[in-house]
């Protein structure tokens, strides 16, 4: 068995959000670091960073990776619409109702990364309860204390259905940008400022008129937004326009 290290280096809850950070050593038996840092923002988004730091050089896929029923039809360069229609139960005998929501998994764009959509039951006839994959796959050959850093936004939203929302010739500005955003399953809405192991830091404009700010700052820099300056290691804020 490989000797699979793991600790849990930050927890914080407040009212607006839950944060944590861990760490993993000979993850999976291979020669690498990998922690996680997680910003749920309460009843709104999931955020996620994590970094790989390579102890040895070796040719490595490397993905995030998202287990669901379906993937698209909206669907991106970086990001998907997912939801699970029936969630199975008791060990794939039963299948469970489940209200009509979307997840839209997001990754911050990197050139060197592909979105993969791939069919896990080819492989494993046990995926049936979640039997397609969404991924952001990396394959290179690093050098030893190379770091790969990947973020993702999880966000449960409505089902979108397009409808006119008016019949007025001259359309509601709002009313159009809300359209824009869930054309793209919010997507459209999500902007990354900064991208670095030592720091990431996201915008986030899911609803008209409401800004969200993300930052994953592990070294506690003093890091600059909009009008605002922190050196939290992990932050959540939001504010109205």
């Amino acid at each position: 068995m490989p000797d699979i290290r793991s600790e849990v280096t930050y927890f914080k809850e407040t009212p607006e959000a839950t944060y944590a950070r861990l760490r993993v050593q000979n993850m999976d038996g291979l020669p690498v670091v990998y922690e996680r840092e997680f910003i749920f923002a309460k009843n709104r988004f999931l955020a996620t960073r994590e970094i790989v730091t390579f102890e040895e050089s070796f040719d490595a896929r490397v993905a995030p990776s998202w287990n669901t029923h379906n993937i698209g039809p909206q669907i991106g360069g970086h990001w998907a619409n997912t939801f699970i229609h029936r969630p199975v139960a008791e060990n794939g005998t039963r299948s469970m109702n489940c209200p009509p929501v979307d997840l839209l998994v997001w990754f911050a764009p990197r050139q060197d990364c592909e979105l993969q959509v791939i069919d896990r039951l080819q492989e494993d006839p046990r995926a049936e309860a979640c039997p397609n994959q969404v991924r952001y796959a990396w394959n290179g050959k690093p050098a030893v204390g190379d770091k790969l850093v990947f973020t993702q936004v999880y966000y449960p939203h409505w089902p979108y259905r397009s409808r006119s929302v008016s019949n007025n010739p001259n359309p509601d500005l709002k009313a159009t940008y809300a359209s824009e955003l869930q054309a793209t399953a919010h997507a459209s809405g999500i902007r990354i400022l900064r991208d670095t192991p030592e720091a990431s830091v996201l915008r986030l404009e899911l609803n008209p008129g409401r800004v969200e700010w993300v930052v994953f700052n592990p070294h506690g820099e003093s890091i600059a937004f909009e009008n605002q300056q922190s050196m939290e290691p992990l932050l959540y804020t939001s504010s109205s326009q």
